[in-house]
């Protein structure tokens, strides 16, 4: 089933390379009506804008629709309550008023929840901002550092381009992912993300130094289907990996962070092995001309 799957992808570079695009093209439309509609492409999280953030870990059931109710009727309609599973339940809320200790307490016993720890996390919005400026600065000089290290190491406009590509279209659809899935971009959500694109760029780089630079190893098609074989490898290995973690956590800042990197893995199939081949198919063959 494999084997002909990537025949098909080699054999048809335009079609698979049309087919990308048109996913990129529903992905970026996507991200910019959620920013009509809320003025972020993505929502954030507490830690880049204010508010505070409180976990209880909980043994047994807890009934989330009134938990939810008593929670939001304290804080606000706008306070978020999840249940995070694992080894342990968690009960996440997320509030932009200040949650005090005492408070947490008491509210652990109106709920009549089997505590097994809490914390609370708080940030002013002074602080959540300086954040989000330094968060956007890490992404800015993330991407620089990438395209240079790739244009320095192709020295070619067109491969170059195709692996940056390939690694913002994976950026994007991990946000849309979050998106769909309710996940706030955090702390670890950014760092997710910063992962995500320096494995899009290693499987993008393996591709290309086989097509460009290794042409004794075989001819183009199979210099194109051994990469796919090694990269799809470890693009599922590593979603497995991230499946077990997110299942056996009991940590809501490990839960998203798996999430988002499983979201991106999964992207990176399509946006490297389709848009990525087709590009350099496309390239290669015109070069031959």
């Amino acid at each position: 089933m494999m084997e002909k799957t990537i025949d098909y992808i080699v054999d048809n570079p335009r079609k698979m390379l049309v087919m990308s695009l048109l996913l990129l093209l529903f992905c970026v439309s996507f991200l910019m009506v959620k920013y009509v509609q809320t003025g972020e492409i993505v929502e954030r999280s507490i830690d880049f804008k204010s508010g505070t953030q409180a976990s209880i870990e909980f043994r047994g059931d807890v009934d989330v629709a009134y938990a939810t109710g008593v929670i939001q009727e304290k804080y606000g309609k706008t306070t978020k309550v999840r249940v995070l599973g694992g080894i342990t339940k968690t009960l996440v809320i997320e509030t932009d008023k200040d949650v005090s200790e005492k408070e947490l307490i008491e509210l652990i016993d109106v709920l009549d929840i089997d505590e097994v720890g809490h914390s609370t996390h708080s940030i002013g919005a002074a602080l959540g901002q300086a954040f989000w400026n330094q968060a956007l600065g890490a992404i800015f000089v993330a991407f620089a550092l990438m395209a240079i290290s790739v244009f320095v190491t192709f020295r070619s406009p067109v491969p170059s381009l195709a692996v940056i590509l390939a690694g913002v279209s994976d950026i994007i659809a991990a946000l849309v992912g979050m998106n769909l899935l309710g996940i706030q971009l955090s702390m670890g959500t950014l760092a997710g993300l910063l992962i995500l694109m320096g494995y899009s760029i290693d499987t993008d780089i393996l591709l290309s130094t086989r097509v460009l630079k290794r042409k004794g190893e075989g001819t183009l098609n199979e210099r194109i289907k051994s990469s796919m074989k090694t990269g799809v490898t470890m693009s599922i290995t590593s979603v497995i990996a991230m499946t077990i973690l997110f299942l056996v956590s009991s940590s809501p800042a490990l839960d998203s962070i798996a999430l988002v990197i499983i979201i991106g893995l999964l992207a990176d199939i399509p946006f490297t092995w389709m848009q990525n081949v087709g590009i350099l198919k496309i390239h290669m063959g015109r070069m031959s001309k």
